[in-house]
């Protein structure tokens, strides 16, 4: 199911025969990514809210018919607010619900392995465009794109009809057992249970939420630009979408690893790990594209890749060993809206510089100071105590 969520992050796939089909331009079809992403995160924290009310089994499986009914109806489109709504609320909603119930469900049945559960999870996620941006774009150069969606339709119905079978939260009986190895866990690591309110009166979270913003508009960034940038330093059209497949396969390696990692060494040192990974990415980038070296690039994409992977499980472990487990899913899904500052900053950073200026080094630059930033703003992260809420109000 995360490999189809995944498909979420390859709408780059349909830019270009939307635009061909409607005659709309890059800006306007942009402008659906952005909702969508505004919409995953509304949809993750009303996901957590809607868990209260009824299962994890149903919201999947009402989901994938909201996912699936969407793209066919996109099939029907003939005006731009109807991809808006179609594409952009309804599907970035319904993914944000789904992303968080698996994830919740996966921390409940492994507290003690939240990490490697996350990372393990969030690998498939990320691998999704991997897969689905090929299969995708042949969907619609063989068929068309009303023919294509509905095909794409049809595949998230089925697959989200079976998995739900396999989205089944703990029994009454397996609660009480795996409440006893989370007790055990939280115990070791000095854990205390914060509610939602409680955790956005914390200095941590802030600090944390700022450092998160500003390596997710990297990852956002250069993601929308990989392809070009490749192509600016002398690469082919055949490379420079390898280089898109590049990166996403170390950024799937990196979720797995990182996920594990902080598991094993915490949160310090994992965040240090890959953070200087997106300071020697930033610094290969920038030299690469002033240079115009292809190999620079390459070990820029690779070292981008893996930091980047380290950053999605990282957040569900900070949610989960900073302010515990009762209150998991709505607080990972507050920490998730980090991507409406992520998105505009990304944004801005991958494509505006690039059209003010006419060329990647400004990007590059501007990359490479978000890094270092973000690698100094993380050593301020403090484990949070009760005792701040009455310093932030």
């Amino acid at each position: 199911m995360l490999i189809f969520l995944g498909l979420v992050y390859a709408w780059s796939v349909f830019k270009k025969p939307l635009a061909n089909a409607y005659g709309w331009n890059d800006s306007q079809l942009t402008w659906t990514f952005t909702i969508c992403m505004f919409m995953f995160c509304l949809g993750g924290f009303a996901g957590a809210r809607l868990a209260k009310f009824t299962s994890h089994r149903v919201l999947t499986w009402f989901c994938g018919a909201c996912i699936g009914a969407a793209f066919f109806a996109m099939g029907y489109m003939t005006s731009l607010w109807q991809i808006y709504v179609l594409y952009g609320v309804v599907i970035g909603f319904a993914v944000g619900i789904v992303y968080n119930c698996v994830l919740a469900t996966g921390n409940r049945w492994f507290p003690d392995k939240g990490g490697l559960v996350a990372g393990l999870l969030l690998m498939f996620f990320g691998a999704g465009s991997l897969f689905l941006s090929p299969l995708s774009n042949f969907l619609i150069m063989t068929y068309g794109l009303k023919l294509a969606f509905a095909m794409i339709g049809i595949m998230f119905v089925f697959i989200f009809l079976i998995g739900g079978l396999f989205v089944i939260t703990p029994s009454d009986e397996d609660s009480k057992e795996l409440e006893k190895i989370a007790v055990k866990k939280e115990a070791s690591l000095d854990i205390i249970e914060f509610t939602p309110k409680e955790m956005l009166r914390t200095e941590s979270f802030w600090i944390y939420f700022l450092w998160c913003a500003l390596v997710s508009a990297i990852g956002i960034g250069l993601l929308g630009q990989i392809a070009t940038i490749s192509g600016s330093v002398g690469m082919s059209s055949g490379k420079a979408a390898l280089m898109v497949s590049l990166f996403a396969v170390f950024n799937g390696l990196g979720r797995l690893y990182f996920g594990g990692f902080y598991d094993r060494r915490g949160r310090e040192l994992t965040m240090t790990i890959f953070g200087i990974g997106f300071v020697l990415g930033g610094l290969a980038l920038a030299f690469g594209v002033i240079i115009n070296s292809s190999v620079l690039i390459i070990i820029s994409l690779v070292l981008f890749g893996i930091a980047y992977g380290g950053v999605t499980p990282t957040n569900a472990n900070f949610a989960r060993s900073f302010f515990g487990n009762t209150n998991y899913a709505t607080n990972f899904s507050l920490v998730n809206f980090n991507l409406l500052i992520a998105v505009f900053l990304g944004q801005y950073v991958g494509s505006t510089l690039y059209m003010k200026t006419g060329g990647y080094a400004s990007t590059a630059i501007a990359i490479t100071i978000l890094s270092i930033a973000s690698l100094i703003i993380q050593f301020f992260i403090k484990p949070a105590r009760k005792k701040e809420h009455d310093c932030i109000v």
